[in-house]
């Protein structure tokens, strides 16, 4: 079964259909639909979109012509639709001759006042549909994603509810709602008045780290005193065949390019190259002095796996391997945690300190020592209800060793437990939290049992870092919103976008100006043009000249000649000398077209013994030496 489209626009001008559809919503993906917000139509010629040109008037649609190389790309786009369509569904869309500009819809937004409105994705998530295969309406509309006011408060935050609250002077602790009017809300709460001092204790164990500095591969070569080459062999793995045929890695381990891996304080890659920690290069020192035998054999050519005779020669070897093993084991080579290029975390000291910190803490807290207060009178947005953390802690930004609390009370971590940021992935983040619980994990041995877990942003609430902090003023202006929060670790190249599309994840490339190079080639000034044989060119041996001060003063003379019996030939301001002149013009020391010098020939037929030139050209005289 075929099915064709009719287009209901196919009469319709561009302009009328882009005053019709921008700004609107519709529903895009025939017969998959999904909802899009249309921000620009286009066609073959033009892109329309709305915009405001004069401050203060309201906006209106504006057509702007396509770049040179963005028509080929708009012909293509409309292409592969109809095609798409046609091959892989059987449906014929009929000429696409127009294209919506969608923005998909993601999801819901929360907005200070309570109400519910429609989120849409920013222009790198841009689509492109045929006009004649999107719809203005549908008959059932998806229930999650309807826009809903704000509702009353005694509604939204009934009595005895848990909330958390967001003032500066109590950020982010628990708290329960007591009363309800209708416009401010009434809490109290609960909290430990040694939290503030314990967040800046957990943070100085992580700024305590030794932060040491890191080189470049290259350079942390020539620190050591080795070769690049042997560099990058010791510091990966160094597999060593033993007498009876048993592998045995040598090397730190300290990088695995294939598996995109390092080891925190130890390694990184930026860009294409690696770097190595002061503490990875006093490694590397140390274990040279130790064995000076092994790094003398490896900037040993071929791929074939070296032999413990050629690496430790002695009378046992073996022995000697077994030894460097257990140096290595003795100073931990073999306890390194290589993790991902692309995250941050911290070692499972630094943890295991992080953890002790906690448990003293707790322990030493009872129930006597809470603490409560009543706030009256306050706004919503200065409280957070756990079902709004979604929409409301969009963009947070984390670092290691920041102190969050629980506040979404779906998943596995109980409610308003508080815990320790210790390592940071592209979309999440693995905390320790103070206290074990059922569906804890270890984090992969980085910490104790039951007491890790790996969580989104929006689910936690950073108490040492505040920043949405509300004002318990009704009327103050709201926060303002957060850049968004994109941790980027390790190697990311730049993808040059093609011509006439626009670059992903903010790239721009350098501007083409229009200036040439910084740089000109410069001409031998001992060299003539063609038939100017100060370089010897053409000229027979016996009169070369090496003089440049000779060469010198054959231009400044013959530059002076007369002219005589021809048209007048301007000065020639090139390179050497101007090919010819004047016909029949006649400069003495010059052989030109219609004169000629004794004992001269132009390359044809030249007595034997006498001076042949290059062919055609200008011919300077010797200069006696």
């Amino acid at each position: 079964m075929v099915v064709h489209i009719e287009n209901p626009y196919e009469k319709k001008k561009t302009e009328e259909i882009a005053q019709m559809m921008v700004g609107e919503r519709v529903f895009t993906g025939w017969p998959f639909l999904q909802e899009g917000l249309v921000v620009a139509v286009s066609d073959s010629l033009f892109k329309y979109e709305k915009m405001t040109v004069v401050p203060g008037t309201p906006p209106k649609i504006i057509h702007n012509p396509h770049a040179p190389q963005g028509l080929g790309h708009w012909k293509m786009k409309s292409e592969r639709i109809e095609q798409v369509y046609s091959k892989r569904s059987g449906v014929i869309t009929g000429t696409v001759d127009i294209l919506l500009h969608v923005r998909p819809l993601k999801g819901l937004k929360r907005l200070e006042t309570g109400a519910f409105v429609k989120d849409y994705e920013g222009t790198d998530k841009e689509v492109e549909q045929a006009v004649q295969m999107c719809l203005l309406e549908v008959a059932s509309e998806d229930p999650r994603y309807l826009e809903r006011a704000a509702p009353p408060l005694s509604e939204e935050f009934p009595e005895g509810s848990k909330i958390f609250f967001l003032g500066e002077h109590a950020y982010g602790v628990a708290a329960q709602v007591s009363a309800t009017t209708e416009t401010s809300l009434s809490v109290i709460l609960a909290f430990f008045p040694s939290d503030k001092t314990e967040n800046e204790k957990f943070s100085a164990i992580v700024n305590s780290r030794k932060s040491g500095r890191y080189f470049p591969s290259f350079r942390a070569a020539d620190m050591v005193g080795i070769s690049g080459r042997a560099l990058s062999k010791i510091t990966s793995s160094f597999m060593v065949i033993t007498s009876d045929n048993q592998k045995t890695n040598l090397g730190l381990s300290l990088k695995f390019e294939a598996k995109a891996l390092k080891v925190i304080d130890y390694s990184r890659k930026e860009g294409r190259h690696w770097e190595f920690s002061e503490k990875a290069i006093e490694l590397i020192r140390e274990y040279k002095e130790k064995f000076p035998e092994i790094f003398r054999s490896l900037d040993q050519s071929g791929d074939a796996m070296a032999k413990s005779s050629e690496v430790l020669p002695g009378p046992d070897s073996d022995a000697r391997v077994r030894e460097v093993k257990n140096w290595l084991k003795a100073k931990g080579v073999r306890d390194f945690e290589p993790v991902s290029l692309f995250c941050d975390q911290l070692t499972k000291d630094t943890v295991a300190e992080i953890e002790k910190l906690a448990d003293g803490f707790t322990a030493n807290k009872s129930s006597s020592a809470i603490k409560k207060a009543i706030v009256k009178g306050i706004p919503r947005q200065a409280v957070l209800k756990p079902a709004h953390a979604v929409y409301r802690l969009q963009n947070q930004h984390f670092a290691l060793g920041d102190r969050v609390t629980m506040v979404q009370d779906s998943g596995g971590v109980p409610l308003s437990v508080k815990g320790v940021v210790i390592g940071l992935n592209s979309k999440s983040m693995d905390v320790v939290w103070d206290v074990p619980f059922m569906s804890g994990i270890t984090l992969g041995d980085r910490c104790s049992q039951y007491r890790g877990s790996t969580v989104e942003f929006n689910t936690c609430l950073n108490v040492t870092n505040p920043q949405f902090v509300t004002s318990t003023n009704p009327k103050a202006p709201p926060p303002a919103p957060n850049p968004a929060f994109k941790p980027r670790f390790g190697p990311h190249p730049a993808i040059r976008p093609t011509a006439g599309q626009i670059p992903a994840a903010g790239f721009r490339p350098a501007p083409h100006t229009s200036q040439g190079p910084g740089f000109q080639i410069m001409s031998n000034p001992n060299r003539g043009g063609r038939g100017l044989y100060l370089n010897g060119r053409g000229m027979p041996q016996q009169h070369h000249q090496t003089n440049n001060q000779h060469a010198n003063a054959v231009v400044q003379d013959s530059a002076t000649l007369p002219q005589t019996n021809g048209s007048q030939v301007p000065p020639h301001t090139g390179r050497g000398f101007p090919r010819g002149g004047g016909r029949g013009g006649y400069n003495p020391g010059f052989a030109r077209r219609g004169n000629s010098l004794p004992g001269f020939d132009r390359g044809r037929g030249a007595p034997r013994g006498g001076m042949r030139g290059r062919g055609r050209g200008s011919f300077a005289a010797s200069v006696p030496s």
